[in-house]
Order: C-alpha cells, then sequence, then structure tokens
C-alpha cells in the first residue's frame, strides 16, 4: 500500500502549533514524509484530523492513491449513489442516474467512462488528481462531499471570453458524435468551460451568428432557439467532462430526473469555482464534486 502525502499545496507553520496550515503535518514530518515507513505515514494520517479541527482548517486531504480514487468513481456511479457535478457557480451540468436506472460503466486506460439514456460522464483520473473534501472527520463517509481537484500544472481547459465556434467536438465520448460541432458559449473561466454541440438547424445558424458576441449580449437572442431544441450541453473541466441530452427546462420549471444542467447568468456573476466555503489551495483546480445522495 502506498499511503498519499497530505499535501495540499498550501505551506506555512502555524507558530502556536508547529502544524501546516495546509496538511496539519509538524515540520519535520513533512521533511521527512518519504523516508517513514508506511506505518508511521499512516499514524499521522490518523492524527490529522483533530489538527484540523484545531487550526479551524475546512479543507483537507483524502488518504486516497489514484487507484483508490478511481474505484471511489466507479463504485459511485455503479450504485447510483450519488451526483457528480463539474463546471463552476452558475454553470454545471449534473451526472445522475433516473431512479432505477442502471448505469453502463467502461474503463479505457486512465479513463472512466459511464452512460445513461440522458447523458455521459467521462473521468481522466491520474497522478495529478488528489481527493480532497471540505466536511470534517467526523461526518460519515456515506455523506461526505468529495471534490476531485487536478494540480494546476496539469493544464487547464481553454478560455475565451466569447461565444466560439470549436468546430467538430472531437473530444466527444462516443465517435459518432466527433463530426457534430462544438459551440463553447464563453465563460471566460479557467476552472471550466460550458458548450454546446449541434446539428444543422436553427440553434447552429443561432450560435453561428453570435459567434464573437459575450454570452450576456447573445442569450435574449439565443435563449429560445436553445430552450425549444434543448440541444446537447457538454461541460468540461480539467478533469473530464459531462454531456447532458436531457430537456433543457423552461425558466421556473424543475429539471428533469436524470442528468441535467443549470445555466444561471446571475450565479455566474459572482466569479465563483465552488460554493461558498469550498475554497481549494491555489495549487489546484476544481475537476469535479461529487455530492452523496441524502
Amino acid at each position: 500500500m502506498n499511503i498519499a502525502s497530505p499535501c495540499v499545496g498550501t505551506c506555512k507553520l502555524d507558530d502556536a502549533t508547529g502544524w501546516c496550515f495546509g496538511c496539519a503535518r509538524t515540520g519535520d514530518e513533512i521533511a521527512d514524509w518519504r523516508l517513514r515507513s508506511e506505518a508511521e505515514r499512516m499514524s499521522v494520517w490518523e492524527e490529522l484530523p483533530g489538527r484540523f479541527a484545531k487550526l479551524g482548517l475546512a479543507c483537507r486531504r483524502l488518504p486516497w492513491t489514484t487507484e483508490d480514487i478511481r474505484k471511489f468513481v466507479v463504485e459511485s456511479l455503479s450504485r447510483a449513489s450519488g451526483t457528480w457535478v463539474v463546471g463552476v457557480v452558475g454553470a454545471v451540468a449534473e451526472f445522475k442516474a433516473k431512479p432505477g436506472e442502471t448505469v453502463e460503466l467502461r474503463r479505457e486506460g486512465t479513463q472512466v467512462v459511464a452512460l445513461t439514456d440522458g447523458g455521459a460522464l467521462r473521468f481522466d483520473i491520474d497522478d495529478d488528481l488528489r481527493a480532497l473534501t471540505f466536511d470534517t472527520a467526523d461526518t460519515p463517509p456515506a455523506r461526505q462531499r468529495v471534490v476531485l481537484a487536478v494540480k494546476r500544472e496539469r493544464g487547464r481547459v481553454s478560455v475565451t471570453n466569447n461565444i466560439a465556434d470549436l468546430g467538430h467536438d472531437i473530444g466527444a465520448v462516443s465517435t459518432a458524435d466527433r463530426q457534430k460541432h462544438l459551440f463553447d458559449l464563453g465563460l471566460d473561466r479557467k476552472e471550466a468551460r460550458f458548450c454546446v454541440r449541434v446539428e444543422p438547424g436553427a440553434v447552429r445558424d443561432a450560435l453561428t451568428s453570435v459567434a464573437g458576441h459575450s454570452l450576456s449580449a447573445a442569450l435574449p437572442q439565443i435563449g429560445p432557439d436553445l430552450l425549444r431544441e434543448s440541444p446537447i450541453r457538454v461541460v468540461e473541466s480539467a478533469l473530464g467532462r459531462i454531456e447532458v441530452s436531457t430537456p433543457i427546462p423552461a425558466p421556473g420549471g424543475a429539471s428533469p430526473a436524470g442528468p441535467h444542467t443549470h445555466l444561471l447568468p446571475d450565479h455566474l456573476a459572482t466569479g465563483r469555482a465552488l460554493p461558498a466555503g469550498m475554497d481549494l489551495p491555489r495549487a489546484y483546480l476544481p475537476g469535479a464534486i461529487y455530492y452523496p445522495t441524502t
């Protein structure tokens, strides 16, 4: 077993306790971590929850290896035990199965792919991924929110501040969709992008006509076509993507069961990547959040 380091990229020691504000280890524990035995590392991990509580820290890393993360993702999807969310506040895609629906799963190298009638999910889970939580140590594991965070150095999604025609969706989960056109709605956010995938028709024509315009300026023009035709929405982060094909509800309407999206300009204007109280260390970009079924 390879015990992971608790480091989250914030390296500053508290003068009072001598513990790091990021990982809650002592300076000596940080310096000689690689020299310690697996039993010694696990002993430190077992002390960390109490130290986090005393330091008043919210964000803490879970002691999961890359394979542990991959197993967690696969099991959560196979059990349909919660919801995976990709995006930023005000522009997200949510992936979950409808009640009683079976999720089709497959693994392709480092990737996990999940399919339902209403959407698709693909995460690339490698050694640059970390599992973090903002819940306290006494929160039951089955009710714990998990943030999959990607090392910033791994890279980020391409950023545009205007609606842009990206050409063929070469990253589509299904090869049959890779000749269809993808339009980036121009969130201008390094954490995620919100796109729509379209075939020839009114929506593609409308999006083409507003290419180069901001989302806020274009939305009154393209909104009616988007509502009427409900094209595939594709939300991407540095971790992967969620594709959603369920209908877009009318303003004020309820989201459909299963995968769905939210695009809320007022919430998007907050500029937040994650909900309040879930601020990541600067070393990471958010990949996805898992919310257990309550």
